[in-house]
């Protein structure tokens, strides 16, 4: 009898446990400040500001950035940025994952990458 009131213990403890997993897990995914439910495939911004079509790429919706703040970007894209709709550069950042260049006058970007890293890209906020 005692044997099985231990092991149900257990196995509640264990469920919990579980369920208290996957909630830290959900909570960390928020992070993300890329809504990739929102992406806009086969388009990328170019240098000139311009959104064109590319097979091969995804957009990102706008994201809104604070520049006393600092970024991670985990995997290489194309950064334009923007001062409302004013478009001020777009560079390209590789050799992820890293701190994203900033541009003073920014309060926003959009990221254009290849579509091959939709399940993994991630952009991190870390305030200062």
């Amino acid at each position: 009898m005692n044997f099985y009131r231990i092991t149900s213990l257990l196995v509640v403890i264990l469920f919990f446990l579980s369920a208290c997993d996957g909630i830290v897990s959900s909570n960390s995914s928020n992070n993300n400040l890329i809504n990739k439910v929102n992406i806009i495939e086969d388009r990328w911004i170019n240098y000139e500001g311009t959104s064109e079509n590319n097979k091969t790429m995804n957009q990102s919706q706008y994201i809104p950035i604070d520049t006393e703040n600092t970024y991670e970007l985990d995997t290489d894209a194309y950064i334009s940025y923007f001062n409302g709709d004013e478009f001020l550069g777009t560079i390209l950042h590789e050799d992820t994952p890293q701190e994203i260049e900033m541009m003073e006058e920014a309060d926003g970007i959009i990221l254009s990458f290849n579509k091959e890293n939709i399940n993994g890209i991630k952009l991190v906020e870390h305030n200062e």
